[in-house]
């Protein structure tokens, strides 16, 4: 682990920086991310939500701030997506996003998912080869399409699928 880091479940104490992390990030991506943050719902409800079904969102933490978020929310069946992995921007290119992704898929073995997946925007090079290098593999391209402030957004998208092994260790 990185000195001075460390990575947990997120508590209530954690609640208000995680939604504050998020917000920077999803501003500081706008080709990346859809900017209207009520489309993307509470992240403490969703939090809360993804618990109750198996799921839960991680913090990592230097000293007493939030410096980065990744959830893994319950997608049906034996699957667990992999979302909402925000690193803070004075900390990107240290590995943490790697880090707290593979705590994520360790915890989604320990908590008896099959398989790991998650979707990203395609302008999002960086996430993508993070993904890919740690075993994700593509498994669908496609454009979504919604509506941000009433006007029409569109977002070509990558799908990727980690199966994970009855170990719970990801097969790669």
């Amino acid at each position: 682990m990185m000195s001075g880091v460390s990575v947990r479940p997120a508590s209530e104490e954690d609640f208000a920086p995680l939604c504050t992390l998020y917000c920077q990030s999803v501003r500081c991506n706008p080709k990346g991310f859809i900017q209207d943050l009520n489309f993307h719902g509470c992240l403490i409800a969703k939090t809360r939500e993804w618990r109750k079904a198996g799921g839960d969102m991680l913090v990592a933490r230097d000293s007493n701030a939030v410096i980065a978020m990744g959830g893994l929310a319950p997608a049906g069946g034996r699957s667990v997506e992999l979302c909402k992995l925000h690193v803070d921007a004075s900390w990107q290119g240290r590995g943490l996003g790697r880090l707290l992704t593979r705590q994520l898929i360790e915890l989604a073995g320990q908590r008896g998912f099959d398989e790991v997946i998650l979707h990203v925007t395609t302008t999002q090079q960086p996430a993508i080869s993070l993904y890919r290098s740690i075993g994700f593999r593509p498994v669908q391209e496609a454009v979504f399409e919604t509506k941000v402030f009433g006007e029409p957004a569109i977002f070509d998208t990558l799908h990727m699928s980690l199966p994970l092994a009855s170990d719970g260790h990801a097969h790669v």
